[in-house]
C-alpha cells in the first residue's frame, strides 16, 4: 500500500491535497493500493470526502483508534433530550438549569446537530466541554479557572477513554501539551508530543502491510515522525513549494527541511521528489543525494486538452489571479499594475480567487483590500475568495497572471493553459518556466519587474491577435503535464526505486 501523508482534509482544499487524489487515480490506473493518511481531527470529515471523492480512502489518526460509527439520522433531538434531562435539573431549550443558574447548554452547528456540550459549575465556569461529531460523542475538554484546557480525552464507540492530551499553563494563558497516553488492551503508551505520536502512529500502518511505502505531502506533520519510526519502510517527501526561503537556489533551507540531509544518510528517508526539473536537481544538490525525482503534482485530463474553448467568447480585458491572500503571491504588484493599466485600457477588470491567509491577523488580505479601497478600485478589482471549481472562471478571463516570489509548480498556470487561457507569470523558481512556453502560450516576465509586467500586459490587452494566438497554444503546452506523461514519470520513479509496480 502507498500511503500519501498531509494533515487534513478540508473543504477549503488546498493544491496539496487535490494533487494527493489526482495521484490516488494514477496509481488506481497501474493497479496499486494507495490511501491518505491525515493526523489532524477534521470535523468535516463526511462533507469533504463526499466532495472529493475519497470515501473510505483516508485513513486518519484519531478515527483509527476511535472507531466511531457515526450516526447518520437527521437531527440528535433525542440525544440533546437525554443529556439535558438529568435529576434535578429544569430544561429550557437547549439549557438545563439548577436553581435558576445554568449548568448544561447544548450547542448546534450550522446544519442543526449538536457540535458541543458545555456543563457549568455553581459560579459559572465551564469545567467540561463534549463535542460531538455526526451524533458521536467524541472527545472532552477539562478547563481549569483561567479557561486553558488541561486535559483533552477522545473515546472509542464504546464511550471508553482512548486517548488524553495533558496541557500545562504555558506563557500568554496559552496552553502547552506535556503529555499524550494511548489506551490499548496490553496497557498505555505514552508520548511527549504529537510527533512521537504521529511516529508510532505510521509504525501501527507500516507493521500491518508488508509493502508499505510512504510518501510525505506535509513536511511538518510527517518528516520529523519519519526520523523517529521504528519500523523501516521506504519514505519519500514530496516538495509541494520551494525548499528556500526565497525560492533562490542557493537561499536559506526551510527550517523543517534542515534534516532531510542526515536522515538520508541514516536511512530514514529514502528520496525526494519535485514537482519540476530545476527543483530536483537543486534539491540533489542541497542534500547532496542521487535520489531526487521531478515529478509534476498534477495531470490534465485528455477530455479537457482537447476541449474548444472559443477566444471571441472571453470577455474583453478580463485578468484573473488564482493566489491565497499572502505576502508571497505579491498580489499588491498586480493590483498596482492593474490600477495604471486601467488608466489606457477602460474595460481591463481583475479576479482574484483565493482565501485570506491567516497569518499575523490577516495582515497581507486587510492591506490589499485597503490598497483598493485607497485608489477607487473597487469597481474593477474584486476579491472572489475560494472557490473549488474555477473552470468558467478559466474559460472567461483572457489572462492569468502570477506574481509570486516563488512557487513549488504554479498549478493555477497549468489549469488556465489547459483551458485554454494564457497566462503571464514573473519568470520565478519554481514552475512557470516549465509550464509556460514563453511567447508562444505565455508570457515569462523578469521576476519582480512592475515596469515589465505593465507593458506586457499593455502589449496584450492592445494586440487581440497576439492574446488570441496564445490562447490557442495554451492547451498544447499544457499537454506536457497529460494523465500518460505524468503516470509515466510515476513509472520511471518507482522503477528506480525498485518499489512495487
Amino acid at each position: 500500500m502507498y500511503y500519501f501523508i498531509t494533515h487534513r482534509e478540508d473543504l477549503l482544499t488546498s493544491a496539496i491535497e487535490i494533487a494527493q487524489i489526482k495521484r490516488m487515480k494514477i496509481f488506481d490506473s497501474l493497479g496499486m493500493d494507495s490511501r491518505i493518511v491525515t493526523v489532524k481531527y477534521n470535523w468535516a470529515h463526511q462533507d469533504v470526502q463526499q466532495k472529493l471523492g475519497t470515501a473510505n480512502r483516508v485513513i486518519n489518526l484519531f478515527q483509527y483508534y476511535q472507531r466511531l460509527p457515526y450516526s447518520y439520522t437527521d437531527n440528535d433531538q433525542a440525544l440533546s433530550d437525554k443529556i439535558l434531562h438529568q435529576p434535578g435539573l429544569d430544561v429550557k431549550g437547549n439549557v438545563a438549569y439548577r436553581d435558576g443558574k445554568q449548568r448544561i447548554q447544548v450547542n448546534l452547528n450550522d446544519k442543526g446537530r449538536i457540535y458541543y456540550v458545555d456543563y457549568t459549575d455553581r459560579f459559572g465556569f465551564c469545567d467540561r466541554r463534549d463535542f460531538y461529531d455526526s451524533g458521536c460523542l467524541t472527545y472532552s475538554e477539562y478547563f481549569e479557572d483561567k479557561a486553558r484546557v488541561v486535559m483533552r480525552q477522545y473515546y472509542d464507540a464504546q464511550g471508553h477513554v482512548k486517548i488524553i492530551y495533558h496541557y500545562r499553563g504555558g506563557e500568554n494563558n496559552q496552553p502547552v501539551l506535556t503529555l499524550i497516553q494511548l489506551k490499548e488492551k496490553d496497557g498505555e503508551r505514552q508520548f511527549d508530543d504529537e510527533t512521537e505520536f504521529h511516529a508510532f502512529f505510521f509504525d501501527e500502518l507500516a507493521k500491518n502491510d508488508a509493502k508499505a511505502v510512504m510518501i510525505s505531502d506535509r513536511s511538518d506533520v510527517a518528516l520529523t515522525p519519519f526520523a523517529k519510526m521504528k519500523v523501516k519502510v521506504p519514505r519519500y517527501q514530496v516538495f509541494h513549494s520551494a525548499i528556500t526561503t526565497d525560492g533562490r537556489t542557493n537561499g536559506k533551507l526551510f527550517d523543517v527541511y534542515k534534516p532531510i540531509q542526515s536522515m538520508l544518510a541514516n536511512g530514514q528517508l529514502n528520496g525526494l521528489i519535485s514537482a519540476t526539473t530545476r527543483e530536483a536537481r537543486d534539491a540533489s544538490q542541497r542534500f547532496k543525494t542521487n535520489a531526487s525525482y521531478a515529478i509534476p503534482v498534477t495531470y490534465v485530463a485528455d477530455e479537457l486538452l482537447n476541449k474548444q474553448v472559443p477566444f471571441d467568447e472571453r470577455q474583453p480585458g478580463q485578468l484573473i489571479a488564482v493566489a491565497r491572500l499572502s505576502n508571497v503571491k505579491r498580489l499588491d504588484h498586480l493590483i498596482n499594475t492593474v490600477i495604471l493599466l486601467k488608466k489606457k485600457h477602460p474595460l481591463v477588470d481583475l479576479k482574484i480567487y483565493g482565501y485570506d491567509d491567516e497569518y499575523n491577523n490577516y495582515a497581507t488580505s486587510n492591506a490589499l483590500k485597503k490598497l483598493v479601497q485607497r485608489n477607487d478600485a473597487s469597481d474593477y478589482i474584486h476579491f472572489c475568495g475560494y472557490q473549488h471549481d474555477l473552470t468558467a472562471v478559466y474559460e472567461d478571463a483572457q489572462i492569468e497572471v502570477l506574481t509570486s516570489s516563488y512557487e513549488g509548480f504554479a498549478m493555477a498556470l497549468l489549469e488556465a493553459q489547459s483551458h485554454a487561457c494564457p497566462v503571464v507569470s514573473y519568470d520565478i523558481n519554481y514552475g512557470p518556466s516549465d509550464i509556460i512556453d514563453d511567447g508562444v502560450s505565455g508570457k515569462l516576465v523578469p521576476e519582480g519587474d512592475l515596469h515589465s509586467l505593465y507593458v506586457t500586459l499593455d502589449t496584450l490587452l492592445s494586440n487581440y491577435a497576439l492574446l488570441q494566438s496564445y490562447s490557442e497554444h495554451a492547451q498544447k503546452a499544457a499537454a506536457k503535464y497529460s494523465f500518460a506523461n505524468v503516470t509515466k514519470r510515476w513509472q520511471e520513479f518507482l522503477a528506480a526505486e525498485h518499489l512495487p509496480h
